[in-house]
């Protein structure tokens, strides 16, 4: 980033996720021990929605490394560049475009929650993230709240069973909004609403260079042209010549006749008898690798 426009920093405290082993909320905690630890949310959770956003999170088992991407309002009208920490892999555009090659990597839709949660008696309400993808996202999207008139409640676990495979799902119930902690949301969301503007705008001109970094994809044709010509050796270049290699002809005369060939490519005859111009080589013969 440049210096008029500085390293972004989320306000959000803590950054949560459903874990299905423990059946409950957890956030990584770097202060705790030498390396930082996970930490348990005791239950119940309450926490007030500010905004949601969508995402893609999961874990590349390829590369033994996590995913991440951007998050936007609108998985149809805006695009997501998913990478991964380790491996350098990419995917880039809209959701229903990437989403089965996102998957392949292990990658999941994930909903983004930015929430205000409620900490206790005594204690400041904290701006969070939690992050819930897999059967908790289902739990939260099939939930019937108004999250604009609710405080989201956790209270309880639901134990799922499916095939051989045993998890856990958080159960979403509600409880009435009140006037004070309406004024706390508004003035929290305030804060983070200016956060995920600056954002958007930046996420924004990351996608653009992304695009503009990303090669163009070659019709077959070419590729296979390309294949052929980086295949051929200096025997099919050069084809012999028994005069060339008697030894009884100067080594400048040698130089010569092989500067001056003009025989045709064999690699070009096996796509029949077609001219191959510029146009047939987009985005120009200049831009082959070659």
């Amino acid at each position: 980033m440049s210096f008029s426009k500085p390293q972004l920093t989320n306000p959000s405290k803590k950054f949560i996720e459903w874990s299905s082993d423990n059946a409950c909320f957890t956030y990584f905690d770097k202060d705790r021990g030498d390396k930082g630890e996970k930490v348990s949310l005791p239950m119940p959770v309450y926490f007030i929605v500010l905004d949601e956003l969508s995402t893609i999170s999961g874990f590349c088992e390829k590369h033994s490394t996590n995913i991440f991407a951007n998050e936007v309002r609108s998985t149809v009208k805006e695009p997501l560049l998913v990478r991964t920490f380790k491996g350098g892999e990419r995917l880039q555009g809209l959701y229903n475009d990437i989403k089965s090659e996102a998957k392949e990597l292990g990658g999941k839709y994930t909903k983004s929650v930015y929430a205000m949660l409620l900490t206790g008696k005594g204690q400041e309400p904290e701006l969070v993230n939690i992050k819930l993808r897999g059967a908790a996202c289902s739990a939260w999207i099939e939930k019937k709240i108004n999250t604009g008139k609710a405080v989201i409640c956790v209270k309880e676990v639901s134990n799922e069973k499916k095939g051989k495979t045993e998890y856990t799902v958080p159960v979403f119930s509600s409880t009435p909004l009140t006037k004070e902690l309406t004024d706390t949301a508004i003035a929290m969301d305030q804060v983070l609403q200016e956060y995920l503007k600056e954002y958007f705008a930046q996420m924004e001109e990351k996608i653009i260079e992304a695009e503009e970094t990303t090669p163009e994809p070659q019709p077959d044709y070419i590729a296979a042209i390309d294949n052929k010509l980086r295949n051929i050796t200096s025997q099919a270049a050069y084809p012999p010549n028994p005069l060339l290699d008697g030894g009884w002809v100067k080594e400048g005369r040698k130089a010569k006749e092989k500067t001056t060939f003009t025989g045709s490519d064999p690699a070009l005859l096996d796509e029949g008898p077609r001219n191959i111009d510029s146009e047939d080589l987009e985005p120009g013969a200049d831009d082959l690798p070659f």
